[in-house]
């Protein structure tokens, strides 16, 4: 850039040193080449100056007006008074004033013999010659005259140059000057038009905004070549600068198209367009005060030109062949308008060229440099396209492979899904077989007495056999929803591994293994993790193990290497080939079918345990040999805390604070509980409880109620359903908070994703409390926040029994609200139903009811509307069978 401005600056120097050499010359010469300004004398005018009367009157005249020492800028009056000698043979001259655009010049021509010649020219009279200011005059030659001119406009843009010229050679100059007048414009309207039809057929803007370019600056020097008035009988001074000051946001646009500026330089873009708008707010002042647009019109354009340069260097230096041609298209314009504005401002010394026809020369040379450009950039593209088209084929071919290598993925993951879901269905019939036989011999009386504990046994442990599927399954939608969450918490790692083995060990033995559990020290007491993942895993990893292994040992290894707590579960079972072993962890996965029948299982254990080891910072990696058993190793991001301690051997481990306290379950709880709950079995059954614990309880079945209810006495603990009508939970905590309550308020909800509970926590609740409620962690929580530890208490069988039957009985009304809302498709409503339903079901221990509306209400929660008929189906049949079991 630099450069360019170098070479700029040697050009413009030159050509004012040439110009001012042909000045001194043409001053020697003959008067017709000479600028009467440089050598006649400059005057002031007033309003009451006139013309003298004579030739003998002229020197008295001039001596009473005061000199002008310079031009005015802004327009006025003022005398150039000249001294003319006609040293050649012609008599018929024409006086030309060129290179400005004045609003009047009149002139008086004294003679000695006494003749006086008057002519008048400029903006406001019609012109002589087309196109050109000038009058027609007559010297005799060797006569001395005196030629005193009045000038007035507006405005002086520049200099002017006022000269004598023989009426032939004039004649000539004119018809010259007009040919490349006619053939600029005539390269502007042309190729503006014919991009404006491009660009209506293609809708590319760089077409467009050439079009508004061209119209810009052939709109522009119009003015300066007398177009208007000469055409069309129009003459208006403040139309002179409009185009020149609307030129740098046209032309800008066009090269942010043209060089493809917004995809490489997203700041030098926006940049551009500022200064653009800049310059097009300065078009009601350039039109208001034309002597302010020829300044503002010369220093925007100045900017603009340097502007584009550089522009388009730095996209030639990025390899942006197109810009090429526009650098030698703003060359072409930069070099004559840079001279000419250097000129008007006075930076370079008057010239004798036509600096107007040189900047419309330029202009045109730009606007025909800048269509190649134009053509260059569309050339490249369609040569883009041909080899695009060339590979087309090829490009097909690659997606067709994809697109089949796709559909075989697909059809592989359709048939694991197929026999995830057979093995489902073993599975979950397995132990359903024993729940539902044990459950109808109770019933039926074919149970004897003595054998009922056991039976409830059966039931219970497949139960939550059962209960885990379901856990794996939804933990398996969470991983591809990717809202598998852990919660990081201080927990006791011996504790955690302890209840595992306490767990699993048992059932270890009894299938006739050795089992050891073998801690390498030091390990740390205390660490940062999800305990019930922690045990999830690797009650997965030992649980896979007893499985496969028949005969033989199962051993853990529990260390700690590199800040990573390295869990390794080994067995002397059936092993797995390399082949098996590189599809271990993927999702719906078994060894083969016979494994399926033979050992059972979803294939999700293995799946959900690595991606809850990536969870927790870590990663299981497994060995294995066929017939020699299998090792999986459980890496974890090892994270303690202030209060961890490092042992060495399992005597060195604190005691546990838990075991140190003694639970006192012989002092019932005192205070007062406010209960606001919607559903009335779910309000009649938490009362019970609390009421059961001492409690003094107070129910609301709308958030409304509730506020009421707390303007009108004192509680010690407050419980929020979220969820209930004419006000809900949140809204009602909000009422509570602005009365001043200081008591615990615990949120009380089914939605118990951590981003949910963190919700309720952010808003102020002190704690929360889950749907359907678990007793025992019920019975703790209530008791913290009243400050006393209470035995759980267990309700007696027939009032909880009556309870259940009173809930049940109610479905009816249930069920006819959900097929209403469903077939109104009242969303809203229907998520209402199904969020209270499961919040309720799981207390009466309908858990059929429970699974399936939790299954819906995340449905309806994420907005999925696919499969909401058949889960809506599978809802309403269960509630039907739990109705008819109690006939």
């Amino acid at each position: 850039m630099s450069r360019l401005f170098f070479i700029l600056t040697l050009i413009f120097l030159s050509l004012a040193c040439t110009n001012s050499h042909a000045q001194a010359f043409n001053y020697h010469l003959n008067m017709q080449n000479e600028n009467l300004h440089d050598f006649g004398v400059l005057l002031k005018s007033t309003e009451e100056t006139s013309f003298p009367v004579s030739f003998d009157k002229v020197k008295s005249w001039q001596s009473n007006l005061e000199v002008l020492e310079q031009r005015a800028l802004f327009g006025g009056r003022y005398w150039l008074v000249s001294e003319l000698i006609n040293h050649t043979n012609e008599t018929q001259f024409v006086l030309y004033p060129y290179n400005t655009v004045v609003n009047k010049i009149e002139t008086k021509l004294y003679s000695e013999s006494g003749t006086i010649q008057t002519v008048t020219t400029g903006g406001e009279i019609s012109n002589e010659f087309p196109f050109h200011y000038g009058n027609r005059i007559q010297l005799n030659p060797n006569e001395r005259y005196l030629l005193v001119t009045a000038f007035e406009s507006d405005f002086f843009y520049t200099p002017i140059k006022f000269v004598i010229k023989p009426e032939q050679a004039f004649k000539k100059l004119v018809v010259t000057e007009n040919l490349v007048m006619i053939l600029c414009f005539g390269v502007g309207l042309v190729l503006g038009l014919y991009n404006f039809l491009i660009y209506l057929g293609s809708k590319d803007k760089t077409h467009l905004y050439y079009a508004l370019f061209a119209i810009c600056w052939v709109f522009a020097w119009s003015h300066f070549f007398h177009i208007s008035d000469q055409l069309f009988g129009f003459y208006s001074s403040n139309l002179h600068w409009l185009g020149f000051a609307l030129t740098p946001l046209t032309n800008i646009l066009f090269y942010i198209n043209l060089l493809k500026l917004k995809e490489t330089h997203f700041k030098l873009t926006n940049g551009s367009l500022l200064f653009g708008v800049i310059a097009s707010c300065g078009v009601p002042m350039a039109m208001l005060f034309p002597s302010f647009g020829f300044l503002w019109a010369t220093i925007v354009t100045g900017i603009a030109l340097c502007l584009g340069l550089y522009v388009g260097f730095l996209r030639i230096s990025e390899g942006f062949k197109p810009a090429r041609y526009f650098v030698l298209a703003y060359i072409a314009m930069a070099i004559p308008n840079m001279i000419g504005n250097l000129t008007n401002l006075g930076v370079l010394p008057p010239s004798s060229l036509n600096l107007y026809l040189l900047g419309l020369i330029g202009t045109a040379m730009d606007a025909l440099l800048l269509a190649f450009a134009v053509a260059d950039k569309f050339r490249l593209t369609n040569l883009e396209n041909i080899e695009l088209n060339k590979n087309l084929e090829l490009k097909v071919q690659q997606r067709t492979q994809e697109l089949e290598d796709l559909a075989s993925e697909l059809r592989d993951a359709s048939e694991a899904k197929s026999r995830f879901l057979a093995n489902m269905s073993h599975e979950i019939r397995t132990p359903m077989t024993s729940i539902i036989g044990y459950a109808d011999g109770m019933l039926l009386g074919d149970i004897k007495p003595t054998e009922k504990g056991h039976a409830i046994n059966v039931i219970l442990q497949n139960a939550r056999h059962v209960q885990n599927l379901i856990n794996d399954i939804l933990d398996m939608s969470k991983i591809e929803a990717n809202r598998l969450e852990v919660e990081l918490i201080e927990a006791d790692m011996f504790r955690c591994i302890a209840e595992i083995e306490s767990l699993l060990g048992k059932q270890i033995r009894d299938k006739g293994l050795e089992f050891e559990l073998n801690y390498h020290f030091p390990l740390p007491n205390l660490i940062v993790i999800d305990p019930t993942r922690f045990r999830q895993v690797l009650l997965n990893l030992i649980s896979n193990a007893l499985k496969f292994t028949s005969v033989g040992k199962i051993s853990i290894d529990v260390s700690s290497k590199n800040e990573k707590l390295e869990i390794a579960v080994r067995d002397t079972g059936i092993g797995m080939t390399k082949d098996e072993i590189k599809s271990l962890f993927t999702a719906f996965h078994q060894a083969d079918t016979s494994t399926t029948r033979r050992y059972g299982g979803t294939g999700l254990g293995l799946n959900i345990s690595k991606n809850l080891a990536r969870k927790l910072d870590g990663d299981i990696t497994v060995e294995s040999n066929v017939g020699s058993g299998t090792t999986f190793t459980l890496e974890l991001g090892l994270y303690t805390t202030k209060d961890t301690q490092w042992v060495s051997c399992l005597d060195e481990l604190p005691q546990s604070k838990l075991d140190l306290q003694s639970i006192d379950t012989s002092t019932t709880l005192k205070g007062k509980v406010l209960l606001a709950e919607d559903h009335p079995d779910n309000r009649k059954l938490i009362t019970i409880i609390l009421e059961g614990m001492g409690l003094q309880v107070i129910a609301a079945e709308n958030g409304q109620e509730a506020v009421q209810a707390v303007l009108d006495h004192e509680f010690d603990l407050i419980l929020l359903d979220i969820q209930m009508p004419v006000m809900d939970g949140e809204e009602a905590f909000k009422f509570i908070q602005a009365t001043g309550v200081s008591s615990p308020v615990l949120a009380l909800t089914a939605n118990t994703m951590t981003h949910e509970i963190e919700r309720y926590l952010n808003m102020g609740f002190t704690d929360h409390l889950s749907k359907p409620i678990d007793r025992s962690k019920f019975h703790k929580k209530i008791s913290h926040y009243l400050n006393l530890e209470v035995e759980e208490l267990n309700l007696p069988s027939g009032e909880f029994e009556a309870l259940q039957k009173n809930y049940l009985q109610g479905l009816d009304e249930q069920k006819e609200l959900l097929n209403s809302s469903f077939k109104n498709n009242d969303l809203v409503a229907l998520k209402r139903h199904v969020h209270a339903i499961k919040g309720t079901a799981g207390m009466f221990e309908c858990y059929d009811i429970h699974n399936y509306a939790s299954q819906l209400d995340e449905l309806l929660k994420n907005g999925t509307i696919e499969g909401v008929d058949v889960t809506l189906e599978l809802l309403i049949d269960s509630m039907c069978d739990a109705e008819k079991a109690i006939l």
